[in-house]
């Protein structure tokens, strides 16, 4: 799967951070560390541009919530105004494919 920088954007937008610039000229998060050796010499571990922009994507994801707040909301106000319909059609439909779904996964 790729993420493009459209929406790792999307995703600073939301957590209202910004990607700093490495000196390649791509954005990313995170920096490369020196990694010392028992003979003094230092070695240089890096993680690939891509590899950054996954591990960044991944601490955003993390802080944002699962939840659907305004979906959730509306939900509510919709049962308590009594407006939510769902027909029984639609219930069993739902029952099947996550019955198909859970079969699938074993």
């Amino acid at each position: 799967m790729q993420i493009s920088s459209d929406e790792i954007n999307r995703l600073l937008a939301l957590s209202g951070q910004s990607r700093t610039t490495n000196a390649r000229g791509t954005g990313t998060s995170t920096s490369t560390g020196d990694v010392s050796t028992n003979s003094g010499a230092a070695a240089e571990v890096e993680v690939s541009s891509q590899g950054q922009d996954v591990q960044f994507v991944q601490r955003v994801l993390s802080r944002v919530s699962d939840v659907r707040e305004d979906r959730v909301q509306a939900l509510k106000t919709a049962i308590e105004n009594g407006t939510y319909k769902v027909s029984g059609e639609d219930i069993a439909d739902l029952i099947i494919r996550r019955a198909l779904a859970d079969n699938a996964s074993l």
